[in-house]
């Protein structure tokens, strides 16, 4: 791993550069952290993956091919998260191309997606830098622990199938990673397993308004309390600014509310 020796074995700090083009890999004089520059609490769980030398699994968007990497540095001051060239090799990967990031760890997996925003090639250098979420944290690795709405204040979910009018329904739990929702009626003829869905909607506060693509996970019909078609969505395209801010107004809502289904909560269920 050539890029261990150009990366830590430098003698001084550079100019702090933008998140792009100039993002010029971080320089340090050892694995560990400068003193001086402490690792920021939230990112501790990189900084031990970093120390343990641990492989990361990584997908880029669009393809279907798995790889490895490992972290080389943490760079929160310049919010970039250096990682080794890809194994296996491959010369495709660039700057904006998206990739995800994940590691397991005793039933819990952590999942970063972001930017590719720098190459290190571009700098004498191996491996390449993507941006750092706003934190980074370990969740149940089957799925995202899902929040159920209260009845009493129903959020309302605007999908649309392709070809396909919109349709709104009623939004029955969320997770960061997607959310389910009835709409009345029968839609079966509309939907399939694994289809995107180009719109997903929905006002979960007046400062936060869920925008993005979806994919189709699962359906079925119910009849309580009313005739409706059952929908289980998952987020495929959602910003990281977004993604952050709903983790945020989850986890705070567990904390305020404890019991389930009570009137003006959120409570949680196991996913």
């Amino acid at each position: 791993m050539s890029f261990l020796d150009k990366f830590f074995k430098k003698g001084s700090s550079p100019a702090a550069p933008s998140k792009t083009s100039d993002a010029k890999p971080a320089e340090a004089g050892n694995d560990a952290p400068s003193p001086t520059h402490p690792i920021p609490p939230q990112y501790l769980p990189l900084a031990e993956l970093q120390k343990q030398r641990q492989l990361l699994e990584v997908r880029i968007t669009g393809a279907t091919r798995v790889y490895q990497s490992m972290i080389l540095a943490i760079d929160a001051e310049r919010g970039l998260l250096w990682l080794d060239d890809l194994f296996p090799q491959q010369l495709l990967l660039d700057t904006g191309d998206e990739i995800t990031l994940r590691h397991h760890r005793n039933g819990e997996h952590l999942v970063i997606r972001a930017p590719v925003v720098a190459m290190g090639s571009n700098y004498e250098a191996s491996g390449f830098a993507i941006t750092l979420p706003e934190f980074v944290y370990y969740m149940p690795r089957r799925s995202s622990p899902r929040y159920i709405i209260g009845h009493q204040s129903p959020l309302s979910v605007k999908i649309r199938t392709l070809g396909q009018e919109p349709s709104y329904g009623t939004l029955q739990d969320i997770s960061t990673g997607g959310l389910r929702l009835i709409v009345a009626g029968n839609m079966l003829a509309y939907l399939r397993h694994g289809a995107l869905l180009p719109m997903c909607e929905v006002d979960i506060s007046d400062e936060l308004q869920i925008r993005c693509r979806a994919r189709i996970c699962a359906f079925r019909m119910g009849r309580s309390p009313y005739r409706h078609t059952q929908i289980s969505v998952e987020f495929i395209d959602m910003e990281d600014e977004m993604r952050t801010a709903l983790a945020r107004f989850l986890r705070e809502s567990q904390l305020r509310h404890s019991e389930l289904y009570a009137p003006q909560s959120i409570s949680t269920q196991a996913a």
